[in-house]
């Protein structure tokens, strides 16, 4: 019975082992597909992942291998760290450590030396796992390098944007949707006296207090809303293409009043959206000044051409009144002459005779001359004859012979006819015209 009973429980054990050995086996398929999965799943991964146990790999895929210049053969058995470059090195250790102990979720960012002597940048995440029954690190690994280097481009390019904000000759900033200043150049710490590490990042429109003395909207502001009470505080303001232009009153600005010109502008992104607003302004003061002094002087100008105009006026009453008392004299003069010494003459010349008779003639002549406007008018209209040439004119107009002329002008008759000949050359007269007739139509 006993012997019966240990068939039976032998019977039994083997059953029992092959069925565990039946479920080994299972699970042994199980895990060579897992293996497989793992490995397949690994190969085709867009990640670099690695296996590193002791400080060296222990399993690689191709991607992993690839991007450091290598076969996975090459790298197995290989010190992991031997591929970091050695300035990234220590923070590599410190970042990886803090991950695996659960103080960090974040990937983090280092180079590693390819086997051609280049750089790359990737961006790793460990987590600790067992591998061969043995404590180990999964490692996963991104080549960011093409986002890097669009990084430092980008990077390069705000600097170079915000070393030209800086040098800009205008006092510029700018601020950011919530009001707070993201750019504070050069030239508006020289105005302000407020140096730019002292206000960037501040809000609550500390801007304006260099300016007005106190928290308070200004035109930057004025972008995105109306608002008139503050912009009634401009002496001009106008909306354009999205912009504001203004010009201040005197305003003091580090105890000195001036006046300033201001513009402001949206700031966009890649995408056009509004990611805040940029103000520049200048000190237009000695302008300003300018232009008042300029319209004060044309005022002054204005005034003493009407001052000019006025006296002008009453210098024309003057001459006008004097030519009249002139003219009036004249006539004076004249009439006394006709009246007082001509009769007086004439009784005279019929007392006298020879030499005597001969003066008194050309003293009544003159005399005539002086009432007749005949001598002005001939010097008037032909300037270039000379004073005895208008003296021979005179006589010939009176009908004198050439020998009566050369008498009374004690000359010989060749100069008189030699006057006559000037006369009648400088007054254009054909020999065809009558000298006499036409000095008679001048009286």
């Amino acid at each position: 019975m006993a012997e019966k009973l240990s068939d039976d429980c032998v019977e039994i054990r083997i059953t029992e082992l092959e069925g565990r050995l039946s479920e080994f086996d299972k699970v042994k398929r199980e895990l060579r597909e897992s293996e497989l999965f793992c490995r397949i799943l690994a190969e085709s991964s867009f990640s670099g992942t690695y296996i590193i146990q002791d400080g060296k790999f222990r399993s690689i895929n191709q991607i992993a291998a690839f991007r450091a210049g290598y076969q996975p053969g090459e790298l197995v058995g290989k010190k992991s760290e031997s591929f970091i470059y050695h300035e990234d090195l220590e923070q590599v250790r410190q970042d990886a450590r803090a991950m695996l102990r659960g103080e960090r979720s974040a990937p983090y960012e280092y180079r590693i030396v390819t086997k051609p002597g280049g750089c790359r940048w990737l961006m790793e995440t460990v987590t600790p796992v067992t591998y061969a029954r043995r404590p180990a690190i999964l490692g996963n690994s991104m080549d960011v390098g093409d986002y890097k280097l669009n990084d430092e481009t980008l990077k390069e390019y705000e600097q170079r944007l915000a070393d030209i904000i800086d040098f800009l000759p205008d006092a510029t900033f700018a601020i950011d949707m919530a009001g707070k200043v993201i750019i504070w150049n050069r030239a508006i710490e020289e105005m302000t006296g407020v140096r730019a590490e002292d206000i960037l990042g501040k809000g609550n429109y500390e801007y304006a207090i260099p300016f007005y003395g106190k928290r308070r909207p200004i035109l930057i502001d004025l972008l995105f809303k109306t608002d008139s009470i503050f912009e009634d505080c401009y002496s001009y303001l106008k909306r354009e293409n999205g912009r504001v232009i203004c010009e201040t009153d005197l305003i003091p600005v580090r105890g000195r009043y001036v006046f300033l010109w201001g513009n402001a502008s949206p700031l966009y992104d890649s995408r056009g959206k509004v990611i805040g607003a940029i103000e520049s302004f200048r000190d237009i003061t000695e302008c300003k000044q300018a232009g008042l002094a300029l319209k004060e002087r044309e005022l002054d100008l204005k005034a003493k051409t009407h001052e000019l105009e006025d006296l002008n006026a009453a210098l024309r009453v003057l001459l006008k009144q004097r030519d009249e008392d002139k003219s009036v004299l004249e006539e004076k003069v004249l009439s006394n002459i006709k009246i007082l010494i001509l009769p007086h003459l004439s009784k005279i010349k019929g007392r006298l005779d020879g030499e005597f008779s001969h003066s008194i003639n050309v003293l009544e002549s003159n005399l005539k001359d002086i009432v007749s406007p005949f001598a002005r008018k001939l010097s008037m209209r032909h300037l270039n004859l000379t004073n005895r040439e208008v003296e021979i004119a005179n006589f010939i107009k009176e009908g004198m012979s050439t020998k009566e002329i050369a008498k009374l002008l004690n000359v010989s008759e060749a100069a008189v006819n030699i006057g006559r000949h000037r006369i009648r050359h400088k007054l254009n007269l054909a020999k065809t015209h009558n000298l006499r007739s036409y000095l008679s139509s001048l009286s």
